[in-house]
């Protein structure tokens, strides 16, 4: 049982309803006398419906079907359309003063001199009928517009406000987005190709499979954007903030990340061959399964980034400070990874074949079943490195600390350990250089524990 005052305190707590659906007797009422302010008509099906003079003050329209309704002079004040099909009606003489008509369809929709109207529901809707491309809209006021579909390629869009507004599959390519506010816009598989959003604020908005090849998003606000499957070949990302941004199965490669905000981001799947990630911020980052051969990471900060399972093949990391690194089952094929810090790294089953790990800290690292095969290990630190199963055939180990190393049952085969410095090192198990494995003596314990004497013999005197 709660007590009083908890009793209370649970009754005073804001309570989330949900959305009430279409009234049926407020339909039949709209039907009948065309008289219904205030009436719940959310979702309701009107298409084609003569609503001539109707009374919808405050009405909830919300996600109504009006296409090709007559609201000729209806008196809709107040009234809530928001997300509502008005494509094709006619609202000539009609009053919607205050109406709220963001993520309206308004395509085609007939108004005369004396329809009230707010002055950017008008815009968007010749926006989407007639088209905008080469039109100048700076500073224009879009906000919520539903401007799914429409053409504006090319359109000075400076300093406009677009937030919240629906740009799904629009033809975007060329347009200047500059400074623009596309704040929680949707921009799902729109063509933005060539276009410039330098500075713009595409804060928590969506560029889900846009194609932004070759287009300018420099200093752009691009934090929780969710830029999923999206195409940004030769995209200039430079400077700008991708914090905790979706770039999952992204398309990245040859764009510019130099000097980029990418904290938290995810990058599983993207394809980062040959990008410049110099100076950029990866903290928190998850680049799983994500290619990023050939990525230019000098300057980068590192650590504490999953990279279990990405594509490092030849990519120059020497000097890199990767200690700690989860580079599970990474394709490290190649790489130079000369003076690296790869201390504590996991990189279990990660291929490290030819990889160039000259003077390497590779201390407590973890490299169980890695291929090291024909690596260059030259002047590394491997004290308490775990080796175990991992192929080390043709391997060069002169001069390593190998210190408390295990190499059990590792292929050690044509390996070269000259001048190497052994204490405590395990190779049980393992292929030696010569290609004989070595054998250790193994505890045998007695089967039976011996019976202790019933009685204990008494000391002497007793």
């Amino acid at each position: 049982m709660f007590s009083k005052p908890l009793a209370i305190a649970l009754l005073l707590l804001p309570v989330a309803f949900p959305a009430q659906a279409l009234n049926p007797n407020d339909l039949v009422q709209l039907q009948a006398t065309r008289q219904c302010a205030r009436c719940n008509l959310r979702d309701a099906d009107l298409q084609g419906a003569f609503l001539r003079q109707a009374n919808l003050q405050r009405a909830d329209l919300r996600g109504a079907n009006l296409n090709g309704a007559d609201l000729r002079g209806a008196y809709l004040r107040d009234a809530d359309l928001r997300g509502a099909d008005l494509r094709n009606a006619n609202v000539e003489d009609a009053n919607l003063q205050s109406a709220q008509l963001e993520g309206a369809r308004l395509d085609h929709l007939q108004t005369s001199i004396l329809t009230v109207l707010e002055e950017r529901w008008l815009l968007v809707r010749d926006l989407v009928t007639d088209g905008g491309s080469d039109r100048d809209l700076q500073q224009a006021d879009l906000r919520g517009a539903n401007l799914k579909g429409a053409d504006l390629r090319r359109s000075n869009l400076q300093g406009a406000n677009l937030q919240d507004a629906n740009l799904e599959g629009s033809s975007l390519s060329g347009a200047n987005f500059n400074q623009t506010n596309l704040q929680g816009a949707s921009l799902f598989i729109a063509d933005v190709r060539n276009s410039t959003l330098n500075s713009a604020n595409v804060e928590r908005g969506s560029l889900r499979a846009a194609d932004l090849r070759n287009a300018d998003l420099s200093q752009a606000n691009l934090m929780r954007t969710d830029l999923h499957a999206a195409y940004l070949d030769g995209a200039d990302l430079a400077n700008a903030n991708l914090r905790r941004a979706d770039l999952s199965s992204a398309y990245l490669s040859g764009a510019n990340l130099n000097a980029t905000i990418l904290r938290g981001a995810n990058l599983f799947m993207a394809d980062l061959q040959g990008v410049d990630l110099g100076g950029s911020l990866l903290r928190g980052a998850n680049v799983e399964g994500a290619n990023l051969q050939g990525v230019s990471l000098k300057g980068t900060d590192l650590r504490h980034l999953n990279l279990s399972n990405a594509n490092l093949a030849g990519n120059d990391l020497s000097n890199a400070n990767l200690s700690g690194m989860n580079l599970s089952g990474a394709n490290l094929t190649g790489a130079n990874l000369e003076g690296a810090n790869l201390a504590s790294a996991n990189l279990q089953n990660a291929n490290l074949q030819q990889a160039n790990l000259r003077e390497t800290t590779l201390t407590r690292s973890n490299l169980r079943n890695a291929n090291l095969h024909q690596a260059d290990l030259t002047h590394a630190n491997l004290t308490h490195a775990n080796l175990r199963e991992a192929n080390l055939e043709e391997a060069n180990l002169s001069d390593t600390d190998l210190t408390s190393v295990t190499f059990r049952d590792a292929d050690l085969t044509r390996t070269n350990f000259s001048n190497v410095h052994l204490d405590e090192t395990n190779f049980c198990g393992a292929i030696m250089p010569n290609g004989e494995p070595k054998v250790c003596a193994t505890l045998t314990l007695p089967t039976e524990v011996p019976s202790l004497p019933t009685e204990m013999p008494k000391p002497p005197g007793q």
